[in-house]
């Protein structure tokens, strides 16, 4: 995912050099391809469950190789987790390997109860409510529900916030959704909503309504910038966008607050499980050329270890990603899987990234680009 976290409430940020080698300390897990809502744009194309998805007993050996090869934190995912019969059962599991966890939900199937188990029985830190907007046509829109959905979702927030644990609001960027963001981020202010994030969609999956692959995100964003640094308390940005730090409107958003850009850590610290177990990269590629096993018969170290395909990540001039722009081992050659939708390739050229387009557009070498 390209995403933009706009921080209001201080915690945790990290400025570390995400390109240099490290261990595996993180999934994601997309638990189930489930889900009850029908969002138009969806990376992982939810809906009906996947054939052949993890059992529970499959799942379970998974998390203690997991825990075996270093994971100690977990973002669970889907489709919507809670459409996981066993899911509390899982996160339970995980709480006994020590794992914490992070949930991306939306928020619509969470009730009391089962907040409760979560806060007692689990290591639970955060949930991820994809939000999207406080408009009911909106967000009716956006999820492909009636909008009364909204209000399931706005009581789980209540009772997320209720309970101590760490809340972020989310929003697919859209032609819909842009102008609602400042609403969102007013509020947030208002609940103690710790972050607002902006997913900017890939194009993997389903992505009716989301900006061109090469559009220009950030500069569409520019008003939200605009909207947060008026906020009356706010904190900072992230960004997880491998070449934001060379986005003309990033630079001048870093005179006004502090922005942090966290790169992109897929296949350099973490990886992801999809529902039927396969291992990716990054959790929004879910394609048969990104494929680097399947926990059923590989273990999950030796795969983050010894995969020919993640040295595309880790070392992507090796593959003369981005020709010779000095740049490449900064920013990893960009975001991979925007890559793969440009051009059906894990190594293919990133065409979004800034720096590129100028490139393109001077019919200049990238090696001009210092």
């Amino acid at each position: 995912m390209l995403d933009i976290k706009l921080k209001i409430e201080p915690g945790h940020t990290s400025e570390r050099d995400w390109m240099a080698p490290s261990p595996l300390t993180k999934l994601f897990w997309n638990v189930t391809a489930a889900c009850n809502l029908r969002c138009p744009i969806c990376f992982a194309d939810g809906g009906r469950p996947r054939e052949g998805e993890l059992t529970t007993a499959e799942a379970r050996k998974m998390l203690a190789s997991a825990s075996r090869a270093g994971v100690r934190d977990i973002i669970i995912s889907g489709g919507e987790p809670f459409c996981r019969p066993d899911i509390l059962d899982l996160l339970e599991e995980m709480a006994d390997l020590g794992i914490t966890a992070r949930i991306a939900t939306n928020g619509t199937l969470l009730s009391d109860e089962a907040l409760d188990r979560l806060r007692r029985e689990t290591l639970t830190r955060s949930f991820q409510v994809s939000l999207d907007s406080l408009d009911p046509e909106v967000y009716s829109a956006v999820h492909g529900v009636p909008g009364q959905h909204l209000d399931a979702a706005l009581r789980a927030l209540r009772g997320i916030r209720e309970r101590g644990f760490h809340t972020t609001v989310s929003t697919r960027l859209t032609a819909d959704t842009l102008p609602t963001i400042p609403e969102m981020l007013d509020r947030a202010v208002e609940e103690g909503w710790a972050t607002v994030t902006v997913h900017i969609p890939v194009h993997t999956r389903r992505c009716l309504g989301a900006p061109e692959a090469t559009a220009d995100a950030l500069t569409l964003l520019g008003p939200v910038f605009d909207h947060f640094c008026r906020l009356r308390r706010r904190w900072l940005v992230e960004t997880y966008i491998p070449w934001a730090p060379y986005h003309p409107m990033m630079e001048r958003l870093a005179e006004r607050v502090r922005v942090v850009h966290c790169g992109c850590r897929a296949g350099r610290d973490r990886l992801s499980i999809q529902p039927d177990g396969a291992i990716t990269p990054c959790v929004c590629l879910d394609v048969p050329e990104a494929r680097l096993g399947n926990v059923r018969s590989d273990d999950l170290a030796e795969v983050f270890e010894r995969s020919a395909l993640l040295r595309v990540y880790r070392r992507p001039e090796e593959f003369g990603i981005c020709g010779s722009c000095p740049h490449v081992r900064v920013c990893g050659g960009g975001c991979r899987t925007t890559a793969f939708a440009l051009t059906g390739r894990v190594d293919g050229q990133d065409g979004s990234c800034p720096i590129w387009q100028r490139f393109i557009a001077a019919g200049k070498e990238p090696v001009d680009a210092s």
